[in-house]
């Protein structure tokens, strides 16, 4: 068997044997054989290995369909080798026409998918005449002493592997040669030079389509006079939003913020279907840009619309993402200027994160997740695309290209490669924000001095630091109590971190208890004071007046 995954992928391995998902191979490393503990999926193909089709727990009956399913697996999975052999024998030939080359794949893909249907089913017939009448032990038998008939996608990736030889991979070996010796990195295998020729194919058709349906669909988001008109309202209406958010909420809006308006007005249907995709829509503030002087329902402090059970006092809600209550906030370290984007999933795990970016920085964030996840190269399968997931790039490439006229216009990766380029820095995870005390809402709080509770730098995510100090917070009230008391009693010397990082932990972890929402509220409100961030301290007590309301919407209805 071939390992796939791990630190001895590219190896083949003897399997020695099997429990379970849990397997036992042996592997030669520089001539020395030695002993390795695998998983099932970290070897190529399992489905190959008759040994892996059952566990002697099973009965027959179990055994005979586990026996019909793997062979119905095979397949498809000598489809896919077949499709991929196109390419394999175009390796070494001129790239003269990529997306022609596509389209000539596409088509024979086309007919290898309905001849592999007819084989399944004539092989499935077989099975079920020959094999599903014998003993469980005896149908396995059979089955492994003719891979030739029932197992055809291992047989034909033999004989594929015969027809080109250094086919695979570079192994594990070959790698450590390189780092250890200098030795020069192994050259590209012919599968993935031949897979790098596919991706291209297919994006040069992608893009010859994507003109083609950008010609004929005319969107609105390619008129120049659509942004223009966009910017010239957001310009109108600028300073009125200013205005009511900076005497309600006491917060400077900053210009990204209008950048994002203009780039929601620019949009016409295709540019929102493609926003609509990504579940991704204004909330919160945004609310406000059409009616600056529209108010909550009575009795509801208008500080609380969009304000989710869990949101820190910093954060400021603008835009909606669709499940578990993913939204995102501009970030208020000191109660007057923004410093970044924070966002989480208020019905899931997972914290706040370290503020930055802008908002459309996290629009683009959130398109390339999308783009990753909806046939993007990294992850394609040898099939051409559904037609309805060929639509959707199409639109979230219109809406990348609207995006990127507005912000982002310098960064052309895509996918995977826009994460790698501009996610957390090493740094950033080694050493934390240099800036910023560790809370157990991962967005850590700007404050100078040492706390009692010992706490590092924030790091984009402390699960050790989070686990341990919620527990002792939620399961030792004597404990809690003491924290609390050395807060408030720090704050009232002067020494308000200790009231600040307790108190953004407390909020937290309230899930509703009386008693950790009145600590949170009481420490966030002296702190911010202490700190001359009044405005937080009065959002603090807002927010915890209307803490159990049923939904974050509060404005009145128009």
């Amino acid at each position: 068997m071939r390992i796939v995954d791990g630190p001895f992928a590219g190896l083949d391995a003897e399997l020695v044997s099997a429990d379970g998902q849990r397997l036992t191979g042996r592997v030669s490393i520089f001539g020395r054989q030695t002993a390795v503990e695998l998983h099932r999926d970290q070897v190529e193909h399992p489905e190959d290995i008759p040994a892996l089709w059952y566990s002697e727990e099973e009965d027959g009956e179990q055994v005979l369909a586990g026996l019909r399913e793997q062979i119905a697996a095979q397949y498809d999975d000598l489809g896919y080798g077949k499709k991929f052999e196109f390419f394999l024998e175009r390796v070494d030939l001129p790239e003269e026409d990529p997306a022609q080359e596509w389209d000539a794949y596409t088509a024979l893909c086309t007919e290898i998918d309905a001849q592999v249907q007819r084989h399944r089913a004539a092989a499935l017939q077989e099975f079920d005449q020959e094999i599903a009448l014998l003993p469980a032990g005896e149908a396995r038998r059979r089955v492994a002493a003719d891979p030739g008939r029932w197992l055809p996608a291992k047989a034909a990736r033999e004989e594929r592997r015969s027809r080109y030889p250094g086919i695979d991979r570079s192994t594990t070996e070959e790698r450590l040669r390189a780092t250890m010796f200098g030795e020069p990195d192994p050259a590209p295998a012919l599968w993935e030079r031949a897979d790098r020729r596919r991706a291209a194919s297919r994006c040069a058709a992608e893009l010859r389509d994507y003109a083609a349906w950008k010609a004929a669909n005319r969107a609105q988001e390619q008129n120049e006079q659509v942004r223009s008109a966009a910017v010239a309202q957001v310009e109108h209406e600028r300073a009125a939003v200013e205005e009511r958010l900076a005497r309600d909420w006491g917060f400077q809006l900053p210009d990204s913020i209008f950048r994002f308006r203009a780039f929601l007005l620019s949009l016409g249907p295709t540019g929102k279907q493609a926003l609509d995709d990504l579940e991704l829509s204004p909330f919160g503030i945004m609310d406000l840009f059409d009616d600056p002087e529209r108010e909550s329902r009575a009795g509801i402090d208008v500080r609380v619309h969009g304000r989710y059970y869990r949101d820190p006092p910093e954060f400021l809600t603008f835009m909606h993402g669709g499940t578990d209550g993913l939204h995102f906030g501009l970030w208020y370290d000191d109660g007057r200027t923004c410093t970044g984007v924070a966002s989480y999933y208020n019905n899931d795990g997972g914290g706040v994160g370290l503020p930055s970016g802008t908002p459309l920085e996290a629009v683009r964030h959130t398109l390339e997740w999308g783009w990753r996840h909806v046939g993007d190269q990294d992850d394609e399968p040898a099939d051409p695309m559904d037609p309805e997931v060929v639509a959707r790039r199409h639109r979230l490439r219109l809406l990348r290209e609207v995006l990127m006229t507005f912000e982002t216009g310098d960064r052309d990766e895509q996918g995977e490669d826009y994460h790698k380029a501009y996610g957390d820095s090493p740094e950033l995870f080694e050493h934390g924000d240099p800036d910023r005390i560790e809370t157990l809402d991962g967005g850590g709080a700007l404050v100078d001095g040492d706390t009692v509770i010992e706490r590092d730098r924030q790091r984009p995510w402390s699960g050790a630091f989070c686990t341990a100090l919620r527990q002792e917070l939620i399961d030792d009230p004597a404990v809690r109590e003491a924290h609390v008391s050395e807060a408030r009693r720090r704050c009232a010397a002067g020494y308000p971190a200790d009231a600040l990082t307790l108190g953004r932990d407390l909020h937290w972890i309230s899930a509703g208890d009386p008693a950790l929402e009145d600590h949170a509220n009481e420490l966030l409100t002296m702190a911010y004071r202490s700190l001359g961030r009044d405005n937080l301290a009065a959002i603090a007590q807002a927010h915890h007046r209307h803490r159990d309301l049923p939904q974050v919407h509060v404005l009145e209805d128009t």
